[in-house]
């Protein structure tokens, strides 16, 4: 029994310097308070209201009227005789031209007066009733030819110089 008691003795003795001799122990840490980060808030875009759209109806409450189309006046058509300062008259003197022609003699002569003259004075008619047309410096005269016809005239500043014919179908 001695040796046991040796042995235990032996044995708490080395337990005792083994205590002694390690390492100090690390204290403990204690954990750190930590913060939770707050997240920040977020601004969400508003969501587009979408555009309303309106529709209006108009309803015609005029009523119907049956009326026939009137037709629209058909032209006139126009024709130009010019005088010019050398005694020659542009396009010439005979025209062919249909019923409702308006036929325009135009003085381009700065120096003198012109004229037309019916040759036939029962064609003075187509003159408004007279048998001459005296045509100023930069003036015209003009005759709406309405119905079909030769009707033979003679130009001249002062006497007769060129006789012409318009010929109305």
């Amino acid at each position: 029994m001695k040796k046991l008691l040796v042995v235990l003795a032996i044995l708490f003795i080395g337990i005792l310097l083994a205590g002694c001799t390690s390492q100090p122990a690390k204290p403990v840490a204690t954990p750190a308070p930590t913060t939770v980060a707050t997240p920040e808030p977020t601004t969400v875009a508003p969501t587009p209201t979408p555009t309303k759209v309106v529709v209006v109806v108009i309803e015609n409450k005029t009523p119907v009227v049956n009326v026939t189309a009137t037709p629209a006046p058909t032209a006139v058509p126009e024709y130009k005789i010019t005088f010019t300062q050398d005694l020659t008259i542009v396009p010439g003197t005979t025209l062919y031209v249909p019923v409702g022609s308006k036929v325009t003699w135009v003085n381009a002569d700065p120096y003198k007066p012109h004229s037309v003259m019916a040759t036939d004075a029962s064609d003075g008619a187509w003159f408004g009733g007279q048998t001459t047309a005296q045509i100023p410096s930069g003036q015209s005269f003009s005759v709406t030819f309405a119905k079909a016809g030769t009707f033979e005239y003679t130009t001249g500043p002062f006497q007769p110089q060129k006789d012409g014919i318009i010929y109305v179908k």
